[in-house]
Parts: C-alpha cells; sequence; structure tokens
C-alpha cells in the first residue's frame, strides 16, 4: 500500500532504547517508559512508541481499557503511544516499578530482571521515537495496543532475524533498526483486518476514492493541486470526495493537503540538506515568505527559527547524554563492629562527603526525582564520596549496634577507606549532629562543613512534651504500617518531609521508605536519633560552617537550626523559606542554597573569593571625556589581554561585583584578562545630566572610554543593549577587535522588528512606567523585574528594586533610542571570531534576534541557553552551559591566536 508506506515514512521513525528483558515465575511489570525511568543513562524523547519481542517464554501485556492479549515466542506488542501498561505472568498481580529492578551491566546492556522461580520470559522492550509525531493522524488512530506474531507467513523473516541477532548479543541500535520493521508490519495487518463497521482515518485507507486522493496528494504535493482535479482523477464528483474525506479523514482535502506540505517540509528542514529558500520550492511556493506564513501558522515559528530550534534541541539532549550524572562506583568498607557499610564515589574534583542520613539508598537515590538534583550539583567539580547508614540502604541491615556513637565511627570508617586527607563535609538532617561530632575529633581533615536541616539535639533530647507525644505516635505507626504493600501509612512520613512534592516525588518517597529500611530498623533508627545531643561539642567546631534550614520544617524545628548558627563559632545561617525537610529542585529555596553552597565550597584561589579580593583592592576607576564633553565613569581591574565591556543601562562600576545579576559573568572575563567597564551616561558615576542621549553618543562614549584606557587591539564582551555599542564598533574598527562574546543581544529594534505582540508588551510596560513612577516605583520595578529574570531569588529581586531606583534615565529614553534601530548593515563588516548567547525562554529580546545576529556575522557562533532570564543567573540551570561555551570559545580563540603566531 503506497499510501501507507508515505504516512509511515512521513514518521520518521528512530531507534531509541532497547532493554533486555528476563522474567521468571510470577511476576508484573508497570513497564511503560518514562524519562525519568532512564534519564541516568540516555535521553528519552517526548513521543514514544513502545514495543515489546518475546524471544523465549510467554508473557500478557495488560494496557488501560483493553483485555489482556498473551504473546508468546516470536510475538511482538506494540503500544503506538505509549500508554500505561504492563507485562506480567497472569493477571491481577501487583505491579513492580521498572526502576526497581533495573540496571545497567558491566558491557553496558540495560536490563530489567524480577519474578519467583519457575517458567522464563526473554523479552527485548524497547521504544521509537517518532521524530515528526505531533499531531499525526496515524498514531492517533490505532488503537492502544497492536499484536503482531512474526512466526510463520510473510514475516517470518523478521523471527529469523532477531533469533539471530539475540544469539549474537547484537548492540542495542542494530535491535532499535530492525524494530522500525515492527511498527510497518503490525499497522499493514491491522488495516488489512479492520473489524466492521470501523470508520475513521484508516477505513480511508480502504475506499478507493479517498486512498486515490491521498496516494496524489503525497506523492504531487508540490503540485497546485485543487478538489476538482483530484476528484477527476479519483473517479468520482467533487461532492462525493468532499464528503467522503471529511468523513473518514476528518478534514477537507486541501486542508490535508496542506497539511502534509508542510509536514514534508519540515522533514526537508530536519534534514539539513536544504536551506529555507529551497525548501519553499520543492513543496510548492514560488515565494519564501508565502512559505514562511503558510508554516508558521502549522507549526507557531519560521522556518529558520524552526530548524534552529530543531538542531538547538539534539545538540541538548545530546549533551544532556554526554554529561548526565557520572557513573557511580559503589564499595563496602568494614566498621569496626563488622557492620559492611555501602559506599560510593562519582564525579571528579575536590572530594565532598555526605554524612549519612537515614532513607538513603545509593543506586535508588541516583535516578530518584527527589535526590538526582543534589547529586547534579555536588558531582560537578567535585568527587562526591556517599555511603548508606548501618541498618540502611545497601549498607548491613542486621547489624550489632544502632546508636549515635556508631554513626560516627562508620563516617570515620569510610574517610579511612578512601584515603581521604582534607575535604569538604555536607551533612543533612541527623548527619549534621554526625559530622558536627567528626569535625570535632578531626578539625585538621574537614575544610568546610555545609548544613541543611539539622539538628544538635534529638527530638527526646529536647524534651517538648507535645513534639514527644507525636513522634511516640509516629513510632507506632512504624511499627503498625512500615512494612505493608499499601503506602498509607508511610504516606504520613512522606507529608512531613516533602509537604510540597510533586506525585512522582511523593510516589517515590513512600516507595523508597520501604526499600531502603525494614520496619525494625526504622523504629530502631528513630530511638537513637531522638537521643542525639551534641550541644556540648558545639562551640568546639573549628572548621568555617554555612547552616541553612526551611522555615516551615515540618520534620525539624527552624529554632534547632537556629541554635547551631547560634553556637557553632562564626557560622553563617541562612533560612529557606518553604515546607520541606529536604529541598526539591523545583522549589525557590533550592537556588537559594545553591548559589550560596557553591561560594562557599569554592575552592581557596578559585572562582570569585580570589577575583573579588583582587577587585576590590586593585580596580581602577577613572573618568573621561565624551566627544560633547559629557563625563564618562569607567574601571580597569585585572592582568592580560584587555576584555571592554560596552556600558548597560543597569550596570555600575562602584556596584557590579555584588551585582546577582552579572557578577559571576564578570569573573569569567576576568580570568586571566583585564576588564574595561564603564558606566553609561545619565546613570552611576558618569554624567547624571547629558545634553545628548542617543545610540551615537552611546557609540562615542565607548570609544572614549578605550582610547583613555589605550587600548589599541581587545577583546568586546557585550550584553544585552551593550550588544548593539559591540557590533557598531567592530564594524567602525574591525582592526581593533579581536574576538567578541555577545549575550542576550539584537541588531534591529522591537520597531523595526515589528511583532505587533511586542509592540504592544512594550507599551504597555511604558504606559505602566508612566503611571507608577514616580509614586509607587517599586511595584513597577518588582513587574519589570520578573520579565528580565523570571527565576529571580527574593535578594535578586530585591537588588533590582534597589538599582532601579537609583537610575536617572527613565526606561522611556532607552526605548525611544532603541525602538527603530537597525545595524543588520553592519554584521557582514565584521570580522572578529564571535560567540553569541541567548536565553531559548527571553521575554525581553527574542532568541530570534540572536539567530539573525549569527546568520550574518561571518565568524559566528550561536549558543542557546536553556533559560528564561534574559541574562542566566549563577544558580540557573542554564549557567553551567553558559559558562562551558564561553570558555571553550575563549581558550579554542587563544589556541588559533598561539597557532597563528
Amino acid at each position: 500500500m503506497d499510501v501507507l508506506d508515505d504516512i509511515l515514512s512521513s514518521l520518521r521513525l528512530r531507534g531509541g532504547v532497547v532493554v533486555d528483558g528476563e522474567f521468571s515465575g510470577d511476576f508484573c511489570v508497570a513497564a511503560e517508559f518514562t524519562p525519568g525511568h532512564f534519564e541516568p543513562f540516555f535521553p528519552v524523547p517526548d513521543k514514544l512508541i513502545s514495543y515489546h519481542y518475546v524471544r523465549s517464554g510467554k508473557l500478557i501485556v495488560e494496557v488501560e481499557g483493553m483485555a489482556p492479549v498473551t504473546l508468546e515466542a516470536g510475538s511482538v506488542a506494540i503500544i503506538p503511544r505509549n500508554e500505561p501498561h504492563r507485562l506480567a505472568s497472569r493477571a491481577g498481580l501487583p505491579p513492580t516499578d521498572a526502576n526497581e529492578i533495573s540496571k545497567i551491566t558491566a558491557d553496558g546492556v540495560h536490563r530489567v530482571s524480577t519474578g519467583t522461580d519457575g517458567a522464563k520470559a526473554e523479552v527485548w522492550c524497547g521504544f521509537l521515537e517518532a521524530a515528526n509525531s505531533s499531531d499525526h493522524p496515524l498514531l492517533d488512530a490505532l488503537p492502544p495496543l497492536l499484536t503482531l506474531k512474526i512466526v510463520g507467513g510473510e514475516a517470518e523473516w523478521l523471527d529469523t532475524s532477531m533469533r539471530f541477532l539475540a544469539e549474537q548479543k547484537p548492540s542495542s541500535e542494530v535491535v532499535a533498526k530492525l524494530a522500525e520493521l515492527f511498527l510497518t508490519q503490525a499497522v499493514r495487518e491491522y488495516v488489512d483486518h479492520l473489524p466492521f463497521g470501523a470508520s475513521g482515518w484508516l477505513r480511508g485507507l480502504t475506499d478507493p476514492a479517498v486512498t486515490k486522493a491521498l496516494s496524489i496528494i503525497h506523492s504531487r504535493y508540490a503540485e497546485d493541486l485543487d478538489v476538482e482535479s483530484l476528484a477527476r482523477e479519483a473517479g468520482v464528483s467533487r461532492t462525493v470526495l468532499g464528503e467522503k474525506f471529511a468523513e473518514l479523514i476528518g478534514e477537507p482535502p486541501m486542508r490535508y493537503c496542506a497539511r502534509w506540505r508542510m509536514r514534508m517540509a519540515a522533514n526537508m528542514l530536519r534534514d539539513g540538506k536544504q536551506n529555507a529558500s529551497n525548501v519553499a520550492y520543492s513543496v510548492g511556493f514560488n515565494s519564501e515568505a508565502a512559505f514562511t506564513r503558510a508554516f508558521k501558522r502549522e507549526y507557531g515559528v519560521p522556518p529558520a527559527t524552526w530548524r534552529r530550534q530543531f538542531e538547538e534541541d539534539a545538540k541538548s539532549r545530546g549533551e544532556a547524554q554526554r554529561i548526565g550524572l557520572p557513573k557511580q562506583l559503589v564499595r563496602h568498607a568494614m566498621a569496626k563492629d563488622g557492620t559492611r557499610l555501602a559506599y560510593s564515589v562519582m564525579g571528579e574534583g575536590p572530594p565532598l562527603v555526605k554524612a549519612a542520613n537515614w532513607l538513603n539508598h545509593l543506586e535508588h537515590d541516583w535516578k530518584s526525582p527527589v535526590w538526582k538534583h543534589w547529586l547534579h550539583e555536588f558531582t560537578r567539580g567535585h568527587t562526591l564520596i556517599r555511603y548508606d547508614e548501618r541498618a540502611n540502604g545497601l549498607s548491613d541491615w542486621d547489624t550489632p549496634e544502632i546508636s549515635f556513637d556508631a554513626f560516627v565511627d562508620d563516617l570515620e570508617c569510610v574517610v579511612e577507606t578512601t584515603g581521604l586527607e582534607s575535604f569538604d563535609l555536607l551533612a543533612i538532617s541527623q548527619g549534621a549532629a554526625v559530622a558536627i561530632a567528626y569535625a570535632v575529633r578531626h578539625p585538621e581533615k574537614v575544610r568546610r562543613l555545609l548544613i541543611l536541616g539539622g539538628y544538635s539535639a534529638g527530638w527526646a533530647a529536647r524534651g517538648d512534651p507535645g513534639e514527644i507525644a507525636r513522634r511516640e505516635a509516629l513510632l507506632k505507626l512504624t511499627e503498625v504500617g512500615w512494612g505493608s504493600d499499601h503506602p498509607t501509612y508511610r504516606q504520613v512520613f512522606t507529608s512531613l518531609y516533602i509537604p510540597e512534592g510533586t506525585p512522582e516525588q511523593i510516589k517515590w518517597w513512600n516507595e523508597m521508605q520501604r526499600v531502603s529500611c525494614s520496619p525494625e530498623n526504622a523504629v530502631k533508627l528513630q530511638r537513637a536519633l531522638s537521643l542525639i545531643d551534641v550541644r556540648d561539642l558545639l562551640p568546639k567546631v573549628t572548621v568555617p560552617t554555612l547552616i541553612f534550614h526551611s522555615r516551615d520544617d515540618q520534620v525539624v524545628p527552624f529554632t534547632a537550626g537556629e541554635y547551631l548558627a547560634q553556637h557553632i563559632p562564626g557560622a553563617t545561617f541562612i533560612p529557606i523559606d518553604g515546607e520541606n525537610h529536604l529541598l526539591l529542585e523545583k522549589e525557590p529555596g533550592w537556588h537559594e542554597f545553591v548559589k550560596h553552597a557553591r561560594q562557599f565550597l569554592k575552592s581557596e584561589g578559585e572562582g570569585s573569593d580570589a577575583v573579588i579580593a583582587e577587585a576590590k583592592t586593585a580596580e581602577q576607576n577613572e573618568v573621561c571625556t565624551s566627544s560633547d564633553g559629557a563625563k564618562i565613569a569607567w574601571s580597569s581591574v585585572g592582568d592580560g589581554f584587555p576584555m571592554a565591556m560596552p556600558a548597560v543601562w543597569f550596570h555600575q562600576v562602584e556596584k557590579d561585583f555584588a551585582a546577582p545579576t552579572w557578577s559571576h559573568w564578570m569573573e569569567e572575563a576576568l580570568r586571566g584578562r583585564r576588564l574595561i567597564r564603564s558606566d553609561m551616561r545619565g546613570v552611576g558615576l558618569s554624567d547624571p545630566d547629558p545634553q545628548r542621549w542617543d545610540f551615537e553618543s552611546l557609540l562615542e562614549d565607548f570609544i572614549a572610554v578605550v582610547d583613555d584606557a589605550e587600548l589599541e587591539t581587545f577583546d568586546i564582551f557585550g550584553m544585552s543593549h551593550g550588544v548593539l555599542v559591540a557590533i557598531a564598533f567592530a564594524a567602525r574598527f574591525p582592526e581593533r577587535v579581536r574576538r567578541m562574546v555577545l549575550v542576550g543581544g539584537y541588531a534591529e529594534g522591537f520597531g523595526v522588528r515589528a511583532d505587533p505582540e511586542e509592540i504592544q508588551r512594550r507599551e504597555t510596560l511604558l504606559n505602566l512606567g508612566r503611571g507608577y513612577a514616580p509614586s509607587d516605583r517599586v511595584s513597577f520595578a518588582r513587574m519589570l523585574g520578573a520579565l528580565y529574570w523570571p527565576d529571580a531569588s527574593n535578594e535578586m529581586m530585591d537588588w533590582f528594586v534597589d538599582r532601579l531606583g537609583t537610575i536617572s534615565v527613565l526606561s522611556e529614553q532607552l526605548q525611544d533610542v532603541f525602538r527603530t534601530i537597525d545595524l543588520r548593515p553592519l554584521l557582514a563588516k565584521i570580522e572578529a571570531p564571535t560567540l553569541i548567547m541567548h536565553s531559548r525562554g527571553d521575554r525581553i529580546i527574542p532568541p530570534s534576534c540572536s539567530e539573525t545576529l549569527a546568520a550574518q556575522i561571518r565568524k559566528s557562533e550561536l549558543v542557546m541557553i536553556d533559560s528564561e532570564n534574559h541574562i542566566p543567573l549563577e544558580h540557573d540551570k542554564g549557567w553551567p552551559a553558559a559558562r562551558a561555551a564561553l570558555r571553550t570559545f575563549l581558550k579554542a580563540q587563544e589556541r588559533a591566536l598561539a597557532d597563528a603566531r
């Protein structure tokens, strides 16, 4: 069936994950593939087609809303939309989450195995990615489950091939490629045996007139087709074809033709072999502009933007697969009393040891929606050593002693086994008391102590009658329901530890309690933790200590964290807004924690500690005169090849190193370089009331600064509207610019871009600014700040409000200057290698503006950053990628210059 071939081809199927499943006896596995299941190992696409090929034995497949289907050896089950489903030996068994029974073998095979003694079933499980599956008629029309028996008949060669591959232990890519054929064959058989009375899109493939029309549309989509010619070639009247087509396919013939044409255009753009202009003509448009309008109606963005987004997405997914979590090496140490302690080592860099807390499990935490962001953060630039507490996780559950002294001895044991001489210590919850005791015993080993949700006295030692009564009730609940198959009892604990958790996080925490600890040990551990009392040790702590605590922590009172900070000499205390005992990835408190923890754990001589110290002591502040007599304040700091930053509205040379918006960017610019910055006229220390305020005067100010600094050749680092000055200077003086970095910039003003929605948004902001200022500038500043930095912390927003209040040049003047500016003709004159970076979710400057820069600056590289902030912040998830791109570009250019010499 040629039409079906066309439809299947348009899906652009690609091989995905292949899992080796081994089941036996009684088993039931929840087999729906989700990103959470496999993210630690490989990137999982959003649109999945699941399949299961039974190599030996038999099993049943259960899909919601359908009767169970039995599969025997040589059979395939296909779930076209990856709907929830189960693989089982018989109906009615409770399902096991695939997360809990999956592992990666030493040779890299992803394996899932479970079951009791009994008959074995071996299965290849996996998914295909349908790269062009959004709103696809075929996937939407198929039932939730298709089955295909490939023993005998036309498909026997598939069975022979699969069995050969199974015996030869093939790569998952080979198996996945062959699996694409399963879907094709299964769909063909399904269409050939459509149930009597079936209607809808697939029935259209059995109607001669509709099939003929579809064939013409698929093969001749670039022609100027109309309903009259389609009907004539299909051998029916125009009315009959229109009615049949609409009834069976679900839309009129010409609408289907238009959508098919755009689908083919998308495939051509995805292949990357033709530019948008050639694609336009290939699908029947005589005008690229008309094609762009049609494509944007279908996909929401212009073709060039769509292609770039696809390429960036593919690159990001590849980076996610490459970066991911580092491999974990699990080892064992022997405690003094013979208890076997499981510990793991992950990542590279200065060592960071995490003191154990209960409800940990080395293997399950690695894939956990509750712990995974912790592991990502603390393996970034560190070697993370963590271990499971005795009676918990992978450590021995049957241990002769569960006590506080044993916990401290266990930390000593792990440190000694790993041979660490000096390290940072991370402590969460009761791990704080263990870490404090260790730091007092071994102050020479602990460099820094980082605490979250900690306490120095357990609930029994604190002696609050009300708290003791509640805890005793929880202990009784533990005895009764901890080990139950139903999570009702454990849900009580979950609601205390992560009351703001998502359903996925809550489900995982409920189950983690059961798999990480027995009911008996859960009671013993809670008893031991209740008796902790290290209050007398607090004044003896001599290592630098940073303490965090959630204000509404439901497990450990906020006052317990305050007590630690008050009694540990020199400790810093940072309260976190929220209720969770353990910080979750999406809550604002996590970003606060990460920002301060990173700064605290930086090694001596690394990062901003040394850079800012140098800036404060060695920065030279100067004033120069621009061409019209305006005084411009500028500064110079650092040594090395010079890098100049054109002034931005919010810059102020006196305060920029304390600014949460770009101090981290300036630190990167200072690495081995001399950084020159200035205040914009009318702002900061520059002339507060200049006679001129236009773009040419801003460019002349920059020229005056670099001339006064006696810069002949230098690099330029432009941000936001500073990019415009950078472009103009680099085009006018190409011989003076060695290389450029442009962040969140543009070449044409919003009036030139002429996007009605953007113009309306900007005008609304101006009207609001007129209405608020000066009576309620705080409200206006917070609203404006939320657009520039939607992920900003409260501290960041307070800074923005304060900064806006010191600026005499109103936003209205800035908008007037940059509304109609158009520097696009200058881009071709830029000769310097240029790195262009832009946040994908930028609400101030559209990402397409940087796409324009990259398309027209000859030696340019574009990096799209996964962020919604106009300029990525240090705690932003996109900042590490931005920093890495910046460092890579600067290093590459340094090497190129060295080679040229």
